[in-house]
């Protein structure tokens, strides 16, 4: 029987996704289609589309999107892109450089990977380029910089892994921050080495002193101290991410209003955007809690395991597997869907091989950063395309390196697991 099921399900979805019908939708039929050859009723369905699309941590998102937009409008990033030009701008590579700090650091604000390519590329394409960097290879370091946005917390796709997972969701921000870190110093070092090389480096920009840069700091201060605010309140437990992702929308709205700065037409136009965007996720996880709760129900993701396990049992070569399969899914789909859709079967599978749940969600993640940069979906490309007016080809093109050097940390993080999981831990043992 759940043979039988698990193959009219995913045939339904399949042949749904082929036709080019939305996931949410796509899931919704698919669960539809196993419904029937169960004794399960149909009331199961409108059900759970209601409590999966209610959940508590998913109010965050739209929190979080919303103080996303309304620091773009505000202008708050060029505060941010001036500290770290003045910090390393003069540096060999030093806009690259400047560019992943300043997305590390629009990261920690927005928890949107496309909303940090857009933030900060609009501001250092044109200066990269100024500079003599090939446009291509600006857009592409741009784009890189930009996947930052869900690793570094808040992040939107690990808000839905903790709530798919049922997992804590402040842990997983708290573990998604070292390897963001250590991901940004390879970039940067990358810059580094390639400002080296070919010369990339500024000569008319602010040079570096400390007058100079207390200045930029205090010019800055209530951008600066805005992930202090928030993600304080979140470690030290005064706040949840729902809580907080609220307190970040009221103090990006008074200090763009003070600043005068935000408008209330700006503002209006924030709520439309963020509108849209809550809505897509939650078209899609009310479809996608009853698909998988389907998949429990009827042990599919057992089958899924079993079919894994023929080919080994090594948990690291598992990893491998897996993300591969990853990388290539990247490719051609968003990365909420491949989250909702792909943890309630591999999840289960790496669980009984004595993977963690949290080491597996920190590597989705990165493997999430990998696909905004692999064409023909990859987001990131489509946004530092829209800022360069260049063709998506040139871009990827420029972006192999950069996605060789990402596919190489992956591997890095599977075989040191202790780096994803430290921060979830150290989190739930307070």
């Amino acid at each position: 029987m759940a043979t039988t099921i698990a193959l009219v399900i995913f045939g339904t979805l399949g042949t749904a996704l082929l036709l080019g019908i939305p996931i949410g939708y796509a899931l919704g039929m698919a669960t539809v289609a196993g419904l029937v050859l169960s004794p399960i009723p149909m009331v199961y369905l409108a059900q759970t589309f209601y409590t999966g699309a209610g959940l508590f941590p998913l109010i965050a998102i739209p929190g979080f999107i919303l103080a996303g937009e309304l620091m773009i409008r505000s202008g708050i990033t060029d505060k941010i892109v001036r500290v770290m030009n003045i910090l390393v701008g003069r540096m060999p590579g030093g806009l690259g450089i400047a560019t992943m700090l300043a997305c590390a650091f629009f990261a920690s604000l927005s928890g949107s990977g496309p909303a940090t390519t857009a933030a900060i590329g609009s501001v250092m394409i044109p200066a990269m380029i100024k500079a003599g960097y090939p446009p291509a290879a600006a857009a592409a370091l741009a784009a890189t910089g930009g996947t930052l946005g869900i690793l570094i917390p808040p992040s939107n796709p690990m808000i839905i892994y903790g709530v798919i997972a049922n997992l804590s969701v402040s842990g997983l921000f708290l573990s998604g921050v070292l390897p963001g870190l250590i991901i940004t110093a390879v970039l940067a070092g990358y810059c580094y080495f390639m400002g080296r090389i070919y010369g990339y480096r500024v000569t008319d920009g602010e040079q570096f002193s400390f007058r100079l840069f207390g200045s930029a700091i205090w010019d800055g201060k209530w951008a600066l101290l805005m992930p202090v605010l928030v993600l304080g309140s979140i470690y030290t437990g005064m706040a949840t991410p729902t809580e907080s992702s609220m307190l970040a929308v009221v103090y990006t709205f008074i200090s763009g209003v003070c600043s005068r700065r935000l408008s209330l037409r700006m503002v209006a136009q924030c709520i439309v955007a963020t509108a849209g965007l809550t809505g897509a996720v939650l078209i899609i996880m009310g479809p996608a809690m009853a698909f998988g709760r389907l998949l429990v129900m009827y042990e599919i993701p057992v089958l899924f395991a079993n079919a894994f396990l023929q080919l080994t049992t090594n948990p690291t070569f598992v990893l491998f597997l897996i993300c591969a399969l990853l990388f290539i899914v990247g490719m051609f789909m968003e990365t909420l869907s491949t989250i909702v859709l792909l943890t309630p079967i591999f999840l289960p599978l790496l669980l009984s091989l004595g993977v963690g749940a949290v080491h597996f969600g920190i590597l989705f993640v990165v493997m999430s950063e990998v696909g905004f940069l692999t064409p023909p979906l990859g987001v990131n490309l489509f946004v530092a395309s829209a800022l360069t007016g260049m063709s998506i080809e040139k871009i990827s093109k420029a972006a192999i390196p950069l996605i060789i050097i990402m596919c190489a940390l992956v591997i890095f993080l599977i075989l040191v697991p202790w780096i994803s999981t430290c921060g979830y831990y150290f989190f739930m043992s307070r």
